[in-house]
């Protein structure tokens, strides 16, 4: 009888043991997820705070060259609007970054309008244009400019933009003398393809798997936001997103819109 009570009793032990220990590993794998979240929701700010800098410090350069002419009394009205216009422009992509970031966590009615392709490139082009002169890169364009599309026009212009700023970077970055950046609009069947490629040195073959996921990145000042972005934003009006090498080198990314209602 005593030895059945001893041996009741290490077992009861045993048991509290593997309690505690499964308690303990409880605690550890929560915290674990509790810090995988904190580092996940940082990571994301970062990468917001990422995006949104890039039009925020466009103006605030433009503003320091308007109070520096002003100063100087050398602000012509012709130059004084080609600011103030870049200005909007930079205030608008900070905006419609917001507001995409801000559907993803919210339900937001999207309200398609009508789109020219065309006029939605050149509007882009105009943006990025200093930035292609000072890096001595090419644009080579062929569009249908019958096509039209149904989105948000800040949206698709957020998205273009994004796609030229990283065939941009990718050529600053691949040595290349000859730089060249293809922008391509066409109709394939009913649906609307609009392509940007370059000739740089396109995306290493481990990375490709992971190019659309949120805080993915192959760029060394990137912060794995843009592409993500891109995808929510046409994945809402029914469309989608590739990717695929260039023949020679360079990479090209391809956005599909359904044909408009």
């Amino acid at each position: 009888m005593r030895k059945i009570t001893i041996e009741n009793t290490q077992t009861n032990r045993e048991n509290q043991k593997i309690t505690e220990l499964l308690k303990e590993k409880e605690r550890l794998i929560y915290g674990l997820m509790k810090a995988n979240k904190t580092v996940a929701t940082g990571a994301l700010s970062a990468s917001i705070a990422h995006e949104l800098n890039q039009p925020l410090g466009a103006s605030n350069l433009n503003i320091q060259y308007l109070k520096m002419k002003l100063e100087k009394g050398a602000l012509n009205p012709e130059l004084g609007k080609e600011i103030l216009d870049s200005l909007e422009q930079d205030n608008q992509r900070a905006a419609t970054i917001v507001k995409s970031l801000r559907s993803i966590f919210t339900k937001v009615e999207v309200r398609p309008q009508r789109l020219q392709v065309g006029e939605l490139i050149s509007r882009v082009l105009d943006i990025v244009k200093p930035e292609l002169k000072a890096k001595n890169i090419q644009i080579q364009l062929r569009v249908d400019e019958r096509l039209v599309i149904e989105a948000n026009s800040a949206e698709v212009e957020q998205v273009l933009l994004n796609l030229i700023n990283n065939a941009i970077q990718a050529l600053a970055n691949s040595g290349r003398l000859a730089r060249r950046i293809s922008i391509e609009a066409r109709q394939v069947g009913d649906v609307t393809q609009l392509s940007v490629a370059d000739n740089g040195d396109g995306v290493d073959p481990e990375y490709r798997p992971h190019l659309f996921e949120l805080l993915s990145t192959t760029k060394q000042t990137g912060m794995g936001l843009g592409l993500w972005l891109c995808k929510h934003i046409i994945t809402r009006y029914g469309g989608k997103i590739l990717y695929e090498d260039v023949l020679g080198g360079g990479a090209r990314f391809t956005v599909e819109f359904p044909p408009p209602a």
